[in-house]
């Protein structure tokens, strides 16, 4: 199947699928409106729609799916109304015939897609294909556009059968329909009201937030037929949970615990899949002092960097407004707006007029929103981040110990410190088991950890290795154990260089006996086995190790 539509970490969306994943009732009996999915650059607006395809490409047959996204690599009319069609009809193919693949398997062309239409002996697939020849001999860009646009609703005519259209990067139509203006219509990207009305084929607009914001609410009256669907950030449970799971995927060893410093990510699957692919290639390891060299890399050199470093450049073309603006942005993430701004038209020697198309420039980026009479920088700690960094180092002239300071100082003070924990390799052998039992008592009594807790978890241990690991009989030659007491709670976690250890409903039956808690997961190394015991609050000292 194509990696395209599926996405193995897609997490903490549950709620937005079962929304989205259900107008198509509501677009049974006409009812279903537009919807505008707004949210900041990175917070996951196309991987929702793509899993939104995914759903109901594979789980109904009530609604056909139609995902497109907005390229600016279309140089004409001709050419998007071709790339439209061709991608609508490719993708209803592949849905009648349960075929997903169809939608990757080859770069379709007209011809292709048209004889693709014929062959089918789908009567509506073939009565479209022909309604669409006869735009393109009419001559009419815009008869040729509106045909294109309309070809879902055709089909639900034709078929009584829904069509949900999801449309990705929207906001590039804008620019697209002024350098393609027909006459004086430098708008007709608003034809789409006429699908959108029908309520039989709902269409999920999204995009940059600001320009569609702008398309949909300031500049007319499309947004009055569309609901809004504001997509927030993961919440810290899911995020902390894809932080793992990418972790996991990546074979990363994670020596902190992500719930102290998930936080820094705002939620964001964009920032957080960065982070991860960074530490990858940074060490294998993520303890805390490696978590902020990858975090200070990430933010002054890294992928997140050169994504809002573009920005920049993009928005602020001219060389010699870069760093009077830098300093404008600087002064706006320090919260202090009204200082950066007397002179700020002499300074960057431009009229007033173009220090406001500036700042309006910024918004369309996402970098400042504007309410009514003000504006302020986005709520977005990573930017704000590479905003302080690229000031100091560029404008500021600091060195790199102060850019460190001011980027990390104040977030590893508030950051939890790692709990003590204890570290061993023991020799997989047959005094394994008599070891890590014996390593039990030294480590309960560093801890306080009373007597007849330690007993259970001593026999948890003899149980585990005698019935369970057996390392001699797999070839294993070393276990690694790790001990760690955290929030009144013992983990003692075991990693197995084998990757077909299974605990059996009758071992964690025994197990959990004299245990609180007992997991087992496969990673990088191997199996891990972690053995969860709770402690009270008053039995507990912090050890030396």
């Amino acid at each position: 199947m194509p990696s395209h539509f599926i996405m193995k970490n897609f997490t903490g969306r549950d709620r937005e699928l079962e929304v989205l994943g259900n107008i198509h009732s509501e677009a049974k009996s006409g009812d279903a409106a537009g919807i505008f999915l707004s949210g900041r650059s990175g917070i996951g607006k196309t991987e929702l729609l793509r899993q939104v395809f995914y759903h109901y490409f594979s789980r109904q047959n009530n609604a056909v799916p139609f995902f497109y996204t907005v390229r600016t690599s279309l140089t004409s009319l001709e050419h998007f109304s071709k790339d439209y069609f061709c991608s609508f009809i490719v993708q209803s193919l592949a849905f009648l015939k349960k075929d997903i693949s169809m939608i990757e398997a080859c770069v379709y062309s007209f011809e292709d897609v048209m004889e693709l239409a014929k062959e089918s002996g789908v009567r509506w697939i073939i009565d479209i294909a022909d309604d669409y020849e006869q735009a393109r001999k009419s001559s009419d860009p815009l008869n040729l556009f509106l045909s294109t646009i309309l070809a879902p609703y055709r089909s639900y005519l034709l078929t009584g059968v829904p069509v949900i259209v999801l449309l990705d990067d929207f906001h590039k139509m804008k620019k697209f329909c002024e350098i393609n203006a027909v006459g004086d219509n430098r708008d007709f990207w608003m034809l789409f009201e006429t699908p959108v009305k029908s309520g039989h084929t709902p269409h999920i607009f999204s995009g940059n937030q600001a320009e569609l914001n702008r398309m949909f609410f300031e500049d007319t009256l499309f947004g009055e037929y569309l609901e809004l669907f504001n997509l927030s950030g993961l919440a810290r449970d899911d995020a902390a949970k894809y932080f793992k799971a990418l972790c996991e995927t990546y074979g990363l060893d994670v020596r902190i615990e992500l719930s102290d410093f998930i936080d820094l990510f705002g939620g964001s699957p964009y920032y957080i899949r960065n982070f991860a692919q960074a530490a990858r290639q940074s060490s294998g390891a993520l303890s805390e002092d490696n978590f902020w060299l990858v975090y200070l890399s990430e933010l002054t050199k890294g992928k997140t960097f050169k994504y809002w470093l573009s920005l920049l450049k993009t928005h602020v073309p001219r060389f010699n407004q870069r760093k009077p603006s830098l300093g404008f942005l600087y002064q706006l993430c320090k919260k202090a707006p009204d200082a950066a701004l007397p002179g700020l038209a002499d300074e960057m020697s431009v009229s007033r007029e173009e220090m406001e198309q500036s700042i309006e420039l910024f918004r369309e980026s996402g970098i400042v929103e504007t309410g009514f009479s003000t504006f302020e920088v986005a709520d977005d700690s990573i930017m704000v981040d590479i905003i302080k960094g690229l000031y100091l180092k560029e404008v500021g002239l600091e060195p790199w110990s102060r850019i460190k300071e001011t980027l990390t100082g104040d977030k590893r003070v508030h950051a939890k410190p790692e709990p003590p924990s204890f570290t061993l390799n023991i020799p997989a052998t047959s005094k394994a088991e008599f070891v890590a039992v014996k390593t039990i008592e030294y480590i309960a009594l560093n801890f306080n950890i009373p007597s007849g807790i330690t007993g259970q978890l001593q026999i948890a241990f003899a149980d585990l290795f005698g019935n369970v690991i057996d390392g001699p009989g797999r070839g294993i030659e070393n276990y690694f154990l790790k001990f760690q007491l955290r929030e009144n709670i013992f983990y003692a976690e075991i990693t197995i260089p084998y990757v077909n250890i299974v605990l059996t409903d009758a071992d964690r039956t025994r197990l959990r006996a004299y245990l609180d808690g007992l997991t087992s997961e496969s990673v990088a190394e191997g199996t891990k086995i972690t053995l969860l015991k709770e402690i009270s609050a008053d039995s507990v000292g912090a050890g030396s190790l």
